[in-house]
């Protein structure tokens, strides 16, 4: 059971969190477009045998095109 000081101490805490929150900043596209990092394997330091490429090739292309 939660006591009454206790109670009326985190009620305080909430309403001073509440009216101290910021509001965060609106996500632009500019900003999407800031911090999209597309995926690309050499970057990474991955590298793909021959017979993965074989294998996955064919998806990539239907993918893709």
């Amino acid at each position: 059971m939660v006591s009454r000081k206790g109670a009326w101490l985190g009620f305080l805490a909430g309403v001073i969190s509440r009216l101290t929150r910021r509001s965060l900043p609106q996500i632009t596209p500019a900003d999407l477009k800031k911090h999209d990092h597309p995926a690309n394997t050499q970057r990474l330091g991955l590298r793909f045998t021959e017979r993965l490429r074989d294998t996955f090739r064919f998806k990539w292309i239907k993918r893709h095109s």
